[in-house]
């Protein structure tokens, strides 16, 4: 099978982290991987943020854990999704929807009609470049709203992201602990032939 489409069909998300820190030129060519990935028009605007500061990724992952459940309750919301790496729908107990990951890849994008697609490709470049040089990767939504809340419009001050980049979503990186996730079953019906 062709190694690139191997790297496809065996990425897991990952939600369980060792403490140590990814090793600079290891993050750096999954950096250059979300650099490299296509965007609308060639503008290249999408932006990568990398936080290793743990205060400041727990407090961006409880924001993001409050924004899944909005005050609503957890067990009457939730859906099973994994039992190798249990998410904040299976696992009610974790406060931090970050999960610990020793790095967090805030991505904003361009406003207008591609930001999401500029965002998702530079998204799935990092997730199979990290996939390849042995790190775990976990993306994240909820991004937008968290970057809304005080201490988000803050952090991103910070930051130094222009104002007319919108944080579309996050990407968790580290090492997996424990055993690699199981293959899950792919649906059926999902391609149609026209």
């Amino acid at each position: 099978m062709n190694e690139m489409i191997k790297l496809m069909l065996t990425r897991h998300a990952i939600r369980r982290f060792q403490p140590r820190q990814i090793e600079e030129d290891v993050l750096e060519q999954i950096l250059q991987a979300g650099l490299y990935a296509p965007s609308a028009g060639n503008n290249q605007r999408g932006t990568i943020v990398v936080s290793q500061d743990k205060a400041v990724n727990l407090e961006l992952g409880k924001l993001s854990r409050y924004m899944q459940f909005k005050d609503r309750d957890p067990a009457k919301v939730s859906h099973a999704i994994s039992a190798d790496q249990p998410s904040i729908q299976d696992d009610h107990t974790i406060m931090d929807g970050f999960y610990g990951a020793p790095t967090v890849l805030t991505v904003f994008a361009r406003g207008g009609s591609y930001c999401h697609d500029d965002a998702a490709m530079m998204a799935e470049n990092i997730w199979l470049a990290a996939h390849a040089l042995g790190v775990g990767a976990c993306y994240i939504g909820r991004t937008d709203e968290v970057f809304a809340t005080e201490y988000g419009m803050e952090t991103r001050r910070k930051w130094g992201v222009d104002d007319e980049l919108v944080p579309v979503c996050n990407i968790l990186l580290g090492y997996r602990e424990g055993p690699e996730p199981h293959d899950k079953p792919r649906k059926e019906g999902r391609i149609i032939r026209a």
